[in-house]
């Protein structure tokens, strides 16, 4: 299996506390793909082919010779072995030009680079290497031609001369500088995705993007011939031309090497098989991707770890009376959230808040209740809230109905009874003349003076006269003269 080309240096992996991005290794994702071409050589039976190496006009070969094609599949492109895979030559027709490989690495990666190595055969004319995440459309990646000429005429692209660089990290350039005839066998095709880009240094959202895919197309679209043979291949149909010119024009390639790595944003250092390869996340990230931050690490907005930035998602100050949150820009701008170190910095906002605690970070009490100033700060926990009335935040001191009274609005004030809830208390009542005090019990039974009686205390007791407002007169007389003064009263009366 092919190395990566000299001059694509791949970031790597940092251990340095979330400083700097983390990523895993490049490895080749090919090995582990899924391949297929739609025309193989020796399918569906064998058939003659000729190196072109051989059979070049005046070039002394010894022992020239055309062996037998018995199917060469597409897979020893990627096994790693000296097999390889052959397109059937143009002999079979003119169609065998257009020849498709796709490649499907069965999970989305970015992808740094892609080299392409020729077997028995110069290296494809024209061709065009494309990408897609999901195996139905694709995208140009960059296109290959014969000259630059073709590049215009073929491919309506400006042509970049010499070896490929780019302006921009998206940019899709067609170059002539792998199409060249020679080598005429074992030619090598390297296509780094990441060098030569603005980004390449920092990687970019922008090329992070155009560097991701799951399926690699590679179309080839014209063989490389010579160019004796370039005429007559040109207005004769290949079937009508000597087989031993069109036996020798066919696609060969021993190996594709996919130089690539799990896409975890700049937040993992490893990616195992487990049991398709998964992210590690680290940095407080979370997602198949590490593409998101924790739960509870909202206070700063999710960002792509870099070679320079490690960007960790930080954790939102709750006061530990929260488990979650999540990231609100205008609180950010306004600056009403509270990091963990104490700075009004990030937009982090709390989500439930937990033991009667509301707000951003957690930091007030719901209505209602209060956090007793009385209590050491090392004995009560920063947050907690006491007292479901509405009290004084400070206190505790709750605001009673009119008439109630106590801290948390538990009792009547003097002179009234009856509390119950949603209605306070009701007056006492009470003569003033006739009772002890203003206060009553909780049945409204005001305490009388002496020789008065009922609950208001205002009646003479029995045995007791004279109440107009002020103590009964009188003696508690026995029964026999009680009746006997009550008749006579009532004998008067009449």
């Amino acid at each position: 299996s092919a190395l990566p080309e000299k001059s694509f240096q791949p970031p790597r992996a940092v251990f340095t506390l979330g400083y700097t991005g983390l990523f895993p290794a490049i490895f080749n994702l090919a090995s582990n793909a899924e391949i297929s071409s739609n025309a193989t050589c020796g399918d569906p039976e064998p058939e003659v082919y000729c190196k072109l190496v051989e059979h070049v006009p005046g070039r002394r070969i010894k022992n020239p010779h055309c062996p037998r094609c018995d199917r060469h599949p597409i897979t020893n492109a990627i096994d790693g072995t000296n097999q390889w895979w052959q397109s059937p030559s143009i002999k079979n027709g003119r169609q065998f030009h257009w020849v498709t490989i796709t490649l499907d690495l069965n999970q989305i990666f970015q992808v740094a680079y892609i080299i392409i190595k020729a077997a028995n055969s110069p290296r494809p004319g024209n061709w065009i290497l494309e990408r897609s995440l999901d195996g139905v459309t694709f995208d140009p990646w960059q296109y290959y031609a014969i000259s630059d000429s073709e590049c215009l005429h073929r491919y309506n692209i400006t042509p970049r001369f010499g070896p490929p660089t780019y302006k921009t990290d998206t940019e899709v350039i067609c170059t002539s500088y792998y199409s060249r005839l020679n080598p005429l066998e074992h030619g090598e095709i390297h296509t780094s995705l990441i060098n030569g880009r603005p980004g390449a240094d920092d990687l970019t959202p922008d090329l992070l993007n155009f560097t991701s895919a799951r399926y690699i197309r590679v179309r080839l679209q014209r063989i490389r011939t010579l160019n004796a043979d370039l005429m007559t291949l040109s207005v004769h149909d290949p079937r009508d031309v000597d087989p031993i010119v069109t036996r020798r024009y066919f696609y060969s390639i021993k190996d594709i090497s996919v130089g690539g790595m799990c896409i975890c944003y700049g937040h993992a250092q490893s990616c195992p098989l487990d049991p398709k390869l998964k992210c590690v996340c680290e940095h407080n990230t979370c997602g198949e991707n590490c593409n998101e931050c924790c739960p509870g690490y909202h206070q700063l907005p999710w960002q792509p770890g870099t070679l320079s930035e490690g960007n960790t998602c930080e954790k939102c100050n709750c006061h530990n009376k929260a488990s979650d949150c999540f990231y609100n820009q205008t609180v950010s701008d306004l600056g009403l959230s509270l990091n963990r170190h104490g700075v009004r910095q990030g937009g982090g906002v709390c989500i439930d808040c937990q033991q009667n605690t509301t707000g951003t970070n957690c930091e007030n009490c719901r209505d209602g209740y209060y956090r007793p100033a009385e209590v050491p700060a090392v004995l009560r926990p920063l947050g907690e809230c006491l007292f479901p009335h509405v009290c004084d935040i400070t206190t505790g001191q709750c605001v009673c109905r009119e008439n109630v009274t106590g801290r948390t609005c538990d009792r009547c004030q003097s002179g009234f009874f009856g509390l119950q809830s949603g209605r306070g208390c009701l007056p006492c009542g009470c003569s003033q003349s006739g009772s002890v005090s203003e206060s009553c019990d909780q049945d409204g039974r005001c305490r009388c003076t002496e020789g008065v009686a009922g609950d208001k205390c205002d009646r003479c007791s029995h045995g007791y006269y004279g109440y107009h407002g002020r103590n009964c007169t009188g003696e508690r007389c026995d029964g026999v003269s009680a009746i006997g003064r009550h008749s006579a009263v009532s004998s008067v009366a009449f």
